[in-house]
């Protein structure tokens, strides 16, 4: 696996692919930041939403970028597909960890520098750990739904964009849909939860572990039926 992973990581680094949602998640901190004071969780909450629609597109770019000659001699050489597979995933994984640190470390360090006058309220340890956590869930979210509009999946790529784009918009407006179409919460669940995540924290005040509840839930069955679904799909999807 360790190897697997030093594989990964070598082949999007050298893409530079990763540059531009780095880029682009830095540039809204620095706007989102801007004016002060926030309210702690509405303001986490809003950047852990964004994070799903940065996660998703580096999912959709890395899978874009595997070439099938180079992943056939891979698979052939560790006889394991789905090893591999889950050799992929773990490392958006662990890109979406760092992106989640970068968007709680931003504001921390912007709040000492304005000493403690960013937030509307003091900042606590639980604010700063169920925030992290979040944007985790986010990223994890967003990483799977990405990564599932795989070229071996779909591979009308045009197509791939716009399901990809139409999924995570549905993901985040679904809630406020149903309100005008109550005919569509039947098919709702079909799209990532992230609209019943950040609506789990609308309107409090300061974050708590009861509130994580449906978040963490929802988050850990959907992302895992992408995640199992996806690697079922790979495996008899042909070259």
């Amino acid at each position: 696996m360790k190897n697997l992973l030093v594989y990964h990581f070598k082949t999007y680094l050298k893409s530079y692919k990763l540059l531009l949602p780095f880029l682009i998640y830095l540039i809204y901190l620095f706007t989102a930041y801007g004016i002060m004071p926030f309210s702690i969780v509405s303001s986490f909450s809003e950047s852990a939403g964004v994070l799903f629609f940065i996660m998703a597109y580096v999912g959709f770019s890395y899978a874009e970028l595997e070439n099938p000659i180079t992943e056939q001699l891979v698979l052939l050489r560790i006889n394991n597909d789905t090893l591999y597979y889950l050799s992929r995933l773990t490392v958006l994984l662990i890109i979406g960890v760092v992106m989640s640190i970068i968007g709680i470390l931003y504001p921390l360090v912007l709040n000492v520098i304005n000493n403690n006058h960013l937030f509307t309220r003091n900042l606590q340890f639980e604010d700063v750990a169920i925030g992290l956590s979040l944007h985790c869930l986010m990223a994890f979210l967003g990483a799977m739904t990405g990564s599932f509009f795989h070229p071996r999946i779909i591979r009308n790529r045009k197509m791939a964009v716009l399901l990809l784009f139409f999924v995570a918009v549905m993901g985040i407006s679904k809630g406020a849909l149903a309100d005008y179409f109550p005919q569509t919460r039947l098919i709702a669940w079909v799209f990532p939860p992230v609209f019943d995540i950040l609506a789990a924290f609308t309107g409090l005040e300061f974050f708590s572990l009861p509130a994580m509840a449906l978040p963490v839930a929802l988050t850990i069955i959907y992302g895992f039926v992408l995640i199992i679904g996806q690697i079922e799909l790979l495996k008899r999807a042909k070259f």
